[in-house]
C-alpha cells in the first residue's frame, strides 16, 4: 500500500507539534516564521511530486486534488512573514495554528466524504476565530466574536444538509451522488449545503460578516480569511455542485446566475460609496465571490442544449476557469490587505494613503498592478482568470451573463483607480511603516500576479486536470 500521500499530512503535524515546544525556549519570530515557512515549502513540493490518480479509503489523490492542496499552502505561506509585523507576541502558538490549519485544508482538499470534509473545515474555521482575535484588541475580539456566531448558523446548515445527504444515500461518500436517483432529500441536502458555505464563501445575502471581521482582523489574517479560508468552502461546494448536479433541475442555475449577480453588484457599489481602504477591500473580496460562483452556473447550464460544446468540454472549460482564478485571486487579494500594515494606525482612510508612491514607488507600483488585476485589466492574472471565465460564459451562449460581469468589472476600476490615484497623491504626509516583510511581500505578490498574467499554458494544463 503507498503511503506517499501521508508525508505531507505527517509533516505538517510533526512540525505544528515542534513548534509549540520550541516556544517555550524561545518566542523568536523570525526562527519561527522561517521554520514554518520551511516547512510549507516542503510539504509544497511532497503534494507536487506525489503519486497522482490515487485512491484509499475515504482519501483521493488526483491532480484536481493536489492542486487545491497547493493553492491552500500558497494561501498560507504568503501571509508567514508579513505576520511577523502584525502579531504582536505567542509566535510559537501563532504558526503552530497556521501549520495545523494547512493539515485540516489539505484534508479537506483530498477527502470526499462528508464527515471528513466538515470536520477538516470546522477545524479551518476554529483556527481563524483564533487568529481573528489573536492580539486582544477590542477591534480583533470584536471581529471574531462576529465571524463565530456568524459561523455557527452556516455549521448549523452544514450539519442539517449532511444529515439529508445520509438520508439520501445511506453514505457519506460524496460519489455515491452519481449512483442513485435523485430525491427530496438530496435536493435539500444540496440546499444546505450551499447555504452553510454560503456563509463562508460570503456570498449575497450572508455577506455582512465579512466586512466586519476583515476591517476588525489582523492585516495578515485578513489575507487569509479572504483568500484561503473562503477557497476552502469554494472547493467543496465545487465538488459537492458538480457531483450532484442532475440534469432534472436546472434550475440551479438560474438560482446560482441570480445569486453571482447580486453578489457582485452590491460588492461592487458598495465599495464605491466607502472611504475606509480595509473596508473597500472587504466589499471587493464580495464582489469577487460573485465571479467565482459563475462557475457554480455554469455546470448547471451544462445540461442545455444551447452549449455551443460538448458538456463534458463546458465543464472542464469551467472548472479550469474556478482553479485559475482561485490562484490568482489569493496573490491580487492578499497583497492589498498585507499592504495595509503600511500604515501605523488600524483605521486606514483613502486619504491615508497619499504619498505612497512618493515613500516606496516600487511598494505603489505593485500594489496599483494587483488591484487592477482584481478590476481585471489586461497584463494581469486577473485579467486572464475573468478573460476565461468569461469565454466560457460565451461559448454556453450566456452573453446576457457575461455582459453584466463586464459591466460590474467596469464599475470596480472606478474605486479601484481612485486608491491608485491617491497613492500617487504627493501632499500625504503619512509615515509609513516600510518594513522589509510588508514591502516585499507586496513587491512579490505583485510580480506573481504580473506573470500569472501571461500564463494561458496553466489554463491549458488545468482543463486538463479538470475533472472531479
Amino acid at each position: 500500500m503507498n503511503y506517499e500521500y501521508l508525508y505531507a499530512l505527517i509533516l505538517l503535524g510533526l512540525a505544528g507539534f515542534i513548534t509549540l515546544a520550541a516556544g517555550i525556549k524561545t518566542d523568536n519570530k523570525k526562527i519561527l516564521g522561517g521554520f514554518t515557512f520551511i516547512i510549507m515549502i516542503v510539504a509544497f513540493f511532497i503534494i507536487l511530486f506525489q503519486v497522482k490518480n490515487y485512491s484509499i479509503s475515504s482519501l483521493n489523490i488526483s491532480s484536481f486534488d493536489s492542486y487545491w492542496a497547493l493553492i491552500f499552502l500558497v494561501s498560507i505561506m504568503v501571509i508567514i512573514i508579513p505576520s511577523m509585523n502584525d502579531i504582536k507576541k505567542r509566535f510559537d502558538v501563532y504558526y503552530a495554528i497556521l501549520l495545523f490549519t494547512a493539515l485540516s485544508m489539505i484534508i479537506a482538499a483530498f477527502t470526499y466524504n462528508l464527515i471528513i470534509l466538515f470536520i477538516s473545515f470546522e477545524g479551518v474555521s476554529i483556527a481563524t476565530y483564533i487568529l481573528t482575535a489573536y492580539n486582544k484588541t477590542k477591534r480583533n475580539l470584536e471581529a471574531s466574536l462576529k465571524y463565530f456566531m456568524v459561523s455557527t448558523v452556516g455549521t448549523s446548515f452544514n450539519i442539517m444538509g449532511i444529515a439529508f445527504f445520509y438520508l439520501s444515500t445511506r453514505t457519506f461518500n460524496l460519489n455515491a451522488i452519481t449512483t442513485i436517483d435523485f430525491n427530496r432529500s438530496l435536493l435539500l441536502a444540496l440546499v444546505f449545503i450551499t447555504i452553510g458555505f454560503g456563509f463562508k464563501i460570503a456570498i449575497f445575502p450572508m455577506q455582512q460578516w465579512a466586512i466586519d471581521t476583515y476591517d476588525g482582523a489582523p492585516n495578515s489574517v485578513s489575507a487569509f480569511l479572504s483568500t484561503g479560508g473562503k477557497l476552502v468552502a469554494y472547493m467543496i461546494l465545487l465538488k459537492f455542485l458538480f457531483l450532484g448536479f442532475i440534469p432534472d433541475y436546472n434550475y440551479v442555475f438560474f438560482f446560482f446566475a441570480i445569486l453571482a449577480i447580486l453578489t457582485m453588484t452590491y460588492g461592487n457599489l458598495a465599495a464605491l460609496m466607502e472611504n475606509n481602504l480595509k473596508r473597500i477591500l472587504a466589499y471587493s473580496s464580495i464582489a469577487q465571490a460573485g465571479y467565482m460562483i459563475l462557475v457554480f452556473a455554469l455546470i448547471g447550464y451544462s445540461y442545455y442544449p444551447a452549449v455551443l460544446v460538448s458538456k463534458e468540454i463546458f465543464v472542464k472549460f469551467a472548472i479550469a476557469s474556478a482553479m485559475f482564478y482561485a490562484l490568482a485571486y489569493i496573490f491580487m487579494k492578499a497583497g492589498p490587505f498585507i499592504a495595509m500594515s503600511l500604515f501605523k494606525n488600524d483605521k486606514v482612510m483613502i486619504g491615508d494613503i497619499a504619498g505612497l508612491a512618493k515613500k516606496s514607488r516600487y511598494t505603489a507600483l505593485f500594489l496599483a498592478i494587483m488591484l487592477l488585476s482584481l478590476a481585471g485589466v489586461p497584463l494581469t492574472g486577473g485579467f486572464i482568470a475573468k478573460y476565461f471565465l468569461f469565454f466560457t460564459l460565451i461559448i454556453g451562449n450566456l452573453w446576457w451573463l457575461a455582459v453584466i460581469a463586464i459591466i460590474n468589472s467596469a464599475i470596480s476600476i472606478f474605486y479601484y483607480f481612485r486608491i491608485i490615484i491617491y497613492s500617487y497623491r504627493k501632499e500625504g504626509d503619512n509615515d509609513f511603516n516600510m518594513a522589509p516583510g510588508i514591502k516585499y511581500s507586496v513587491i512579490i505578490m505583485g510580480l506573481a500576479t504580473l506573470g500569472l498574467g501571461v500564463s494561458f499554458a496553466l489554463y491549458t494544463y488545468l482543463v486538463g486536470i479538470a475533472i472531479i
